[in-house]
């Protein structure tokens, strides 16, 4: 089990980046207090005994290169059955793995830059895609050190 410490930023499985604001003790149980960075900040009541299933640390600089080596492996794939289609984005979003992430960044990737019209994606498809992709360009941009505003372009750069 990882011990996360006050004022760390790590990566919510739901929420994506989030900060450890404190730790407090309810019903017997302990719990780590994170706090949502994108949105209305709330605060979450993260269980330490399940806290590796929900958050995780941020990635370093190395292991950012290797998810983009990873990514660029990536194929496309798109499946036409829509419920189907949306339950395994569904599924890879509250995974909380970041291979998970950087599929769904890949395949949003492939959809905004090389659609011949082909691929159908439908609203909900795009924003769970977006929200995969702005949480996984939030950790590149902590873990290279760069502003939020150029991580997209330095990120893309690097996938060509």
């Amino acid at each position: 089990m990882n011990d996360y410490k006050i004022g760390q930023q790590v990566i919510h499985c739901r929420d994506g980046l989030a900060v450890v604001v404190g730790s407090t003790n309810m019903a017997d149980k302990d719990y780590y207090i994170v706090k949502t960075v994108r949105g209305s900040g709330e605060n979450i009541y993260v269980p330490v005994d399940r806290a590796d299933q929900i958050i995780r640390f941020l990635m370093s600089s190395e292991e950012a290169d290797k998810l983009i080596a990873y990514i660029k492996t990536i194929p496309l794939e798109f499946n036409p059955n829509t419920k189907q289609r949306r339950d395994a984005i569904k599924k890879r979003l509250l995974s909380g793995d970041v291979k998970d992430s950087a599929y769904l960044f890949k395949q949003l990737f492939f959809f905004k830059a090389q659609n011949d019209g082909s691929i159908k994606f439908g609203a909900l498809d795009i924003d769970m895609l977006s929200f995969a992709s702005n949480n996984l360009l939030d950790e590149f941009a902590i873990s290279y050190n760069k502003n939020r505003d150029e991580i997209e372009e330095f990120v893309f750069a690097k996938l060509k």
